[in-house]
């Protein structure tokens, strides 16, 4: 009978994150670029793609914090589970609220 293992080990899950946090960004560019183009407003949506892209910088930054607090409190602790859920949640609001505001003033315009 085989033995259980990951689908992912942690080294590759590393790899994905980090060329997800170094992808996007670019990747937002050139999209934002595309679509500026094509719209006639290439600066204001280059930016909005690389700001849209910097979400796989936010990836990376929220992956160190979940790994952090999981290898000091366990996979199985409870108490690592609501520290991470309280980051999230407060790292999600703060965007949120960002997102909203930026929305709000460039609708207004």
């Amino acid at each position: 009978m085989d033995e259980m293992r990951e689908l992912i080990d942690l080294p590759t899950a590393n790899a994905i994150v980090r060329a997800l946090a170094i992808g996007l960004p670019a990747a937002g560019l050139v999209a934002g670029a595309v679509v500026g183009a094509a719209r006639r407003r290439l600066g204001r949506d280059a930016l909005a793609g690389l700001v849209i892209g910097l979400s796989g910088v936010l990836l990376w930054a929220m992956w160190g914090a979940f790994n952090a607090v999981t290898n000091h409190y366990g996979l199985d602790s409870v108490k690592g589970l609501l520290i991470n859920v309280a980051i999230f949640v407060a790292v999600g609001g703060a965007v949120g609220a960002i997102v909203g505001l930026v929305l709000r003033r460039t609708r207004s315009r």
